[in-house]
């Protein structure tokens, strides 16, 4: 029997893998890095997978903006990936933040997932007690968008009497 001199090694797509909590490079739009004149694109920066969605066959993720800045923008709304290990797992090699005020919705199929040097788009995952953070994050954003929502239903009926 014939055996290969180089191991099997699965090939897999991200795409198929791809789960809440985990960390991707992505080209996240911002207005002061995008120089018009030049047309440059937005630098691919990790961004954490706050949701995974199929809508019309199409897979979705929720993308939540990642900085290494230090800043307290935001408070309340972050993730910050500060001990070394956690940094390790998610694949970062400082400490950093995931803003979840700052969101977008994309198919896996964006262009801003495309990489130039093949250095890969899922590059590591949250650590569980950091996975415990998103999720609380994520109910206050959905606790505070179902009060906006209940606060705009009131106006509008105040508006119809």
């Amino acid at each position: 029997m014939y055996q290969s001199p180089q191991p099997f090694v699965p090939v897999f797509d991200w795409r198929d893998l791809v789960e809440r909590g985990d960390v991707v490079l992505f080209r996240f739009p911002l207005a002061d890095e995008e120089d018009a004149s030049t047309g440059a694109l937005p630098k691919r920066r990790p961004c954490l997978v706050l949701d995974v969605f199929d809508k019309g066959g199409t897979c979705f993720v929720e993308l939540a903006y990642g900085t290494s800045a230090p800043t307290t923008a935001n408070r309340g709304y972050e993730v910050r990936v500060g001990k070394q290990a956690s940094c390790l797992a998610a694949g970062l090699d400082r400490p950093s933040r995931f803003v979840c005020a700052r969101r977008i919705i994309v198919s896996v199929n964006h262009s801003g997932f495309d990489d130039d040097d093949d250095s890969g788009t899922l590059i590591g995952r949250l650590d569980p007690p950091l996975i415990e953070r998103m999720n609380a994050v994520q109910a206050r954003l959905h606790a505070d968008a179902d009060l906006r929502a209940a606060a705009q239903e009131d106006r509008r009926e105040q508006q119809a009497r």
